[in-house]
């Protein structure tokens, strides 16, 4: 796969996007230790009864464990490709639209599924 210039050159958004996840991922998940991942796992309670909608936005950014990690930063990189193909602002609409859609989708399912 030609990327073009390496690195995030021409990538603002895929680069943002990936320091978040990062920086998510390492100050709500893996300093919680051996049960990070169910801080950052969803429940019904927890979004229809405690109102933690914040929950919502960090589940939705942070990875479960290093290995997911190292993983989905290695897949994020390569949406820089994909970000100087089409441009930043659509690029960044992309990234807001998918997410938002995410979010509904999952707080359904979570409503339908208790």
């Amino acid at each position: 796969m030609n990327g073009g210039p390496s690195g995030f050159n021409n990538a603002p958004v895929t680069r943002a996007f990936v320091i978040t996840s990062v920086l998510f991922t390492v100050f709500f998940g893996i300093r919680g230790g051996g049960g990070s991942s169910s801080k950052l796992a969803l429940s019904y309670q927890d979004v229809f009864e405690k109102f933690r909608i914040w929950k919502l936005i960090k589940s939705s950014f942070a990875f479960s464990s290093t290995s997911e990690l190292l993983f989905g930063v290695y897949l994020l990189y390569y949406f820089r490709v994909f970000e100087r193909q089409i441009g930043s602002n659509k690029h960044s609409v992309f990234i807001l639209f998918s997410g938002f859609v995410s979010l509904i989708l999952q707080t359904i399912v979570l409503s339908l599924f208790k």
